[in-house]
């Protein structure tokens, strides 16, 4: 997973749908206080931290980069506010698809004929794999926010 920062304001806030505690926007658009505008398309946020994403805001925005996924992870706003909030839904969904693998494994093992599948051995992987690295992320997006605790906005 990647992390990144930018130094700027919110241009264009346009949001796609609230659900679960996970807000996704279609498209945010950000002006860097040196550079050209950068948009993230089908942002996934925390509703915590997608209450501080609307046009006009201006601070230091924390965008994390995991998978197919892309975000904001937190927000420390020029007039004090700081915000964290990390969608974790992916890591729940690898955690189930691990779970399902293993009551296959056992069933085909233990009740129906014997045999290990394949498919299943393969998403086992790709599902301990997943879980590990999004969890990887989480630490590396929170630790980039705590380390950033001293962050002053410019004057």
């Amino acid at each position: 997973m990647t992390t990144s920062i930018i130094d700027g304001r919110i241009e264009a806030a346009d949001l796609k749908r609230t659900k679960g505690g996970v807000s996704v926007f279609r498209s945010l658009t950000f002006q860097p206080d040196a550079g050209p505008t950068r948009t993230i398309k089908n942002a996934v946020v925390k509703d915590n931290v997608a209450s501080e994403l609307v046009p006009g805001t201006a601070g230091r925005f924390y965008i994390y980069n995991a998978f197919d996924l892309k975000g904001v992870h937190g927000v420390r706003t020029r007039d004090g506010r700081a915000t964290y909030g990390f969608a974790t839904n992916n890591k729940k969904i690898f955690l189930i698809v691990g779970i399902v693998n293993i009551a296959w494994i056992a069933l085909r093992v233990f009740v129906i004929d014997g045999q290990v599948p394949l498919l299943a051995i393969l998403l086992m992987i790709l599902s301990v794999a997943g879980f590990i690295f999004m969890s990887k992320g989480e630490k590396d997006a929170k630790a980039q926010f705590d380390g950033d605790a001293g962050y002053a906005p410019p004057a």
